[in-house]
């Protein structure tokens, strides 16, 4: 502005604003080469950081699966018995297993067979006082109840009333897993489900339920075999005495024990679970849990009666080996169409990054527009992404040295390339055939790995290959523009696009001392024009 902050009074018709603007058009139009060189930048980045994403994606999920064995190599069992269920990982040979249970595993389980006795008046009450003592009723410090006999009694609210030891195997734990309740306790309202909750936060694998709608209290191991129980040792008469109320019977393979067990104060009592005994084409085995895997095959007898007979067929799973290849090659083939599609999209020559003068003049839809115009081709024939494209072709197409056998490529098991894209395509019957003549044909070609020679890629399968492919290009790729979007890593694009910010910075600082100068010169230009046309108008007056 003028110094006034008017310009124009002197009627000299100078436009000092459009002048100014004239004046910095050459230092504006450099900034906006910098300013359009910063987005073009960040473009690419994001470009990088969206490719970097789609490669870790496959990489860590979609990959994985076509490196695993069980999926390449896929095995199916079926039992001639549905009592004994079986599955086979890959390491299980073809061939047929016979099976027989002696017994199967059980669990120590003590089933209350009675419902529990109340001696106040309510039936209904879940207060433990309740089936202990008739009356209970608290006073301060002091608790007064009536015992079996009808005579009132005191005790101090502090004292244990009733105790009990629980332990996890047929006897107790040399750890003290003793629960002690106080008649204060029992006075204050302390239930069954408390009781319960008590015993299995002890941290033990014996458990405790109360079932509300029978009234009963059972106990139980969540774990099978000889060596786990349930053991019990009461800590006084009033104890004992309930416990022996439950009618606490051992139940094992669905039936109940005869006779309920007696309990006696500081007495351990106790159940155990059962070992399975079954044999496995001809050899014995003694075992804690109703599973067993032996050479790749897994034997489940949970539901196999004693006496139980099978005999297990052990297949290769062609269908699912052959699904397998199918989703790979669709898989693969989506990637590198994402990743060629990038690499050989031309830029827009003629749309450029909106400078900010430009955008002012714009909708919001005319700038969507042409941003997305302009943000083609941000990596056409790019090195990093091109290097990337190359490798993976070549690991695919690449054979496995360490494969013997003419098996060891993946055209040799139907899969042929098309195109100079280099996209799969499968020939089902072949592969159908290669897996007939050799069963291990497809884990060796894709999943296979020297672990003597982890550094050798051509002894490795081609999912193994393209892992390797995929961390070093991601590397290359971390180093050029980072994994996000921010500016604040250490890669090529970042640090260039931090120098441009700064660099933008004092070239709009040196803008605003360029402007400033020129306003000064104009002000002055425009002083120096009022001046004279005052002195022109008092000459004019002095001779008129």
């Amino acid at each position: 502005m003028g110094v006034n902050g008017i310009y124009g009074l002197s009627g000299s018709g100078l436009d000092i604003e459009s002048m100014v603007k004239v004046g910095m058009m050459s230092r504006q139009s450099q900034y906006d080469k910098m300013q359009q060189q910063y987005t073009k930048n960040e473009w690419t980045k994001t470009a990088y950081v969206d490719i970097y994403s789609k490669v870790q994606t496959f990489n860590n999920s979609t990959l994985s699966q076509y490196k695993m064995s069980a999926n390449m190599n896929a095995r199916g069992a079926e039992s001639s018995n549905s009592a004994v269920k079986v599955t086979a990982n890959a390491s299980a040979a073809a061939m047929t297993h016979h099976v027989n249970v002696t017994n199967s595993a059980t669990n120590a389980y003590l089933i209350g067979e009675n419902s529990i006795v109340r001696k106040g008046d309510s039936q209904t009450t879940t207060q433990l006082k309740d089936a202990l003592f008739k009356n209970l009723n608290r006073s301060g410090n002091s608790v007064y109840y009536t015992d079996d006999d009808g005579e009132t009694q005191t005790a101090k609210a502090t004292d244990v009333a009733f105790k009990f030891t629980v332990g996890d195997g047929s006897d107790l734990n040399e750890a003290d897993n003793t629960i002690s309740v106080t008649y204060g306790e029992l006075a204050d309202g302390y239930t069954f489900n408390d009781l319960t909750a008590a015993v299995n936060n002890l941290g033990l694998t014996t458990k405790a339920t109360y079932d509300s709608v029978n009234d009963k209290f059972s106990f139980y191991n969540t774990e099978s075999g000889s060596e786990s129980g349930v053991a019990l040792k009461m800590g006084n008469d009033t104890t004992t005495e309930f416990f022996n109320a439950l009618g606490l019977k051992k139940s094992e393979n669905g039936e109940l024990a005869e006779d309920a067990l007696t309990f006696t104060t500081d007495v351990t009592t106790g159940v155990s679970g059962t070992n399975a005994n079954v044999s496995i084409d001809g050899m014995a085995y003694d075992i804690s849990s109703n599973k067993l895997t032996v050479n790749g095959v897994t034997y489940d007898f949970t539901g196999a009666a004693a006496g139980t007979t099978s005999t297990v067929n052990v297949t290769q799973d062609t269908d699912k080996i052959i699904d397998k290849v199918k989703s790979f090659v669709e898989d693969y083939n989506k990637l590198l169409q994402s990743l060629t599609d990038v690499y050989n999209e031309k830029p827009n020559k003629n749309y450029k990054p909106l400078t900010e003068s430009q955008r002012e003049q714009m909708k919001d839809e005319q700038i969507e527009k042409w941003e997305e115009k302009a943000k083609a081709g941000m990596l056409y024939h790019d090195q990093t992404l091109g290097k990337l494209i190359d490798q993976m072709r070549e690991a695919v197409a690449t054979p496995i040295d360490g494969v013997a056998g003419k098996y060891n490529s993946i055209f040799a098991i139907g899969i042929s390339t098309t195109g100079t894209k280099g996209q799969l395509v499968l020939d089902e019957d072949k592969l159908k055939a290669a897996l007939s003549d050799d069963p291990d044909a497809v884990y060796n070609v894709f999943a296979k790995l020297d672990t003597n020679d982890m550094d050798n890629a051509s002894k490795s399968g081609i999912a193994q290959r393209l892992g390797d492919v995929f961390m070093t290009n991601m590397k290359s790729i971390r180093s050029r523009s980072g994994t996000d979007l921010s500016t604040n890593d250490d890669s090529e694009l970042s640090r260039l696009m931090r120098e441009l910010q700064t660099k933008m910075s004092n070239f709009k600082s040196m803008m605003a001392a360029f402007e400033d100068k020129l306003y000064k010169k104009y002000d002055a230009m425009e002083t120096a024009l009022a001046r004279l046309g005052t002195q022109l108008n008092y000459v004019s007056s002095a001779f008129g």
